[in-house]
């Protein structure tokens, strides 16, 4: 069962938000659809954006620690 805080229910979300906003809803739905709308996108960016920098750091890391002598790139070559 999916989490409804998952990026990927995020994502669903504001798919069904964007497909709703296209049907020219009355005025004070579309205005609600955007706040949500609005708050989905930046908590998606703000996950990914984060996700990014761990990414960056766990391979920045793994950086300093790999001995490239220690590889094996002298068979390839």
């Amino acid at each position: 069962m999916e989490k409804k805080n998952s990026l990927a229910a995020k994502m669903r979300r504001l798919e069904e938000i964007v497909e709703k906003l296209n049907e020219n809803p009355e005025i004070e739905d579309a205005v609600k659809l955007y706040e949500e709308g609005v708050k989905l996108s930046v908590s998606i960016k703000t996950y990914l954006e984060d996700a990014r920098t761990k990414i960056r750091i766990l391979t920045e890391e793994g950086e300093k620690t790999v001995d490239a002598d220690k590889l094996g790139r002298k068979d390839f070559q």
